[in-house]
This record gives C-alpha cells, sequence and structure tokens, in this order.
C-alpha cells in the first residue's frame, strides 16, 4: 500500500471516529416530563462547561400513539431554573407536514413560528404574525374588543403542547 493511501485511510477513519466521538446523548425526556434515560443534572454540567447542545422532540399530533414527526434544533438560547433546561427556538417560517407522501411544505406568506421547549416535556408556542392588530379605542385609549380583534388574539395565544426531547451534547 503507498503512504499516501495509508495516510489517507488514516486520515478518514480519524475523521469519522473523531465525528461520532463528539456528540453524547445526555438525557432523554418522555412527554409527561419525566427522565427516560441519562441526567438534566449532568446536562446542566455540560452546558456550564460551554458545550453547545442540540435538542429533539417528537409529535405524536393524532394522538394514536405513534411518533408522527421529529424536529431538531441547536440550542442557542438557554435558559436553566429549577433544575431543568429551557431552550428558545428560533423563529421558522410555517411549515406543513404531510405523511403520504412525506413532504414538509413551507407556507407562501410571512407567518412565522417559535417556541420554547425544556426538560419538563412542554413546548410553549406561538405564532409570530407580520402585521400588527389594528383596533379602534374608546374615550379612555382601550382598545374596542370587536370580534375581528378578538380571533386576531386567539391567533397569537401562547399553546403549551407536551412533547418527548431527546437533548445531546456536542464536542463531548
Amino acid at each position: 500500500m503507498k503512504i499516501s493511501s495509508l495516510i489517507t485511510l488514516i486520515i478518514l477513519l480519524t475523521t469519522s471516529y473523531s465525528l461520532t466521538a463528539q456528540t453524547k446523548t445526555m438525557v432523554k425526556i418522555d412527554s409527561e416530563g419525566e427522565v427516560i434515560s441519562g441526567s438534566i443534572e449532568k446536562l446542566i454540567s455540560k452546558i456550564q462547561d460551554g458545550h453547545k447542545v442540540r435538542v429533539g422532540w417528537t409529535m405524536d399530533s393524532n394522538r394514536d400513539g405513534e411518533i408522527d414527526l421529529e424536529h431538531w434544533i441547536d440550542a442557542e438560547f438557554i435558559s436553566i431554573i429549577g433544575g431543568h433546561v429551557f431552550t428558545q427556538i428560533q423563529a421558522i417560517y410555517r411549515q406543513v407536514p404531510k405523511q403520504d407522501p412525506a413532504q414538509i411544505d413551507i407556507i407562501p406568506s410571512d407567518l412565522k413560528w417559535t417556541g420554547v421547549v425544556g426538560t419538563n416535556g412542554l413546548l410553549r408556542n406561538r405564532y409570530i404574525f407580520s402585521a400588527e392588530i389594528e383596533y379602534e379605542t374608546d374615550e379612555n385609549g382601550q382598545p374596542i374588543m370587536t370580534e375581528a380583534v378578538e380571533k386576531a388574539l386567539q391567533k397569537r395565544e401562547v399553546r403549551t403542547w407536551k412533547v418527548a426531547t431527546t437533548w445531546v451534547v456536542l464536542g463531548y
């Protein structure tokens, strides 16, 4: 075997090993917020040591006991409170998953979605609208609640979903 081929093989093996060795699942949480495996405390320790984190969550949209969809994000804005870890999800343009055939479609609008997912099994989320709510005010400067204003406010309400999460540390 030529020296250059041997060096190439060593580089490929080292790179392959280092990529797999750089991640570790720290904790898995079910949709009730119970730890399935790993430790939230160890996750917190790695975060405080400066490690990057990715979080994945699964959804059972039709509540048939089968996972319909899985999302993963880099945890960029992380909060630790009460022994739990939370990360704010960067706003994304609304997408719609389709099961058959499997496809994720982007909606042709400026509507965005964001949320906060935590090791407590909850995903608090809402839509972000580019347009402000238009309303009239009464003599005291308070909004007059019309059906249209109430409907617009309902669309902006924060919703809470129960989700199972997996927290992975990078650079382990």
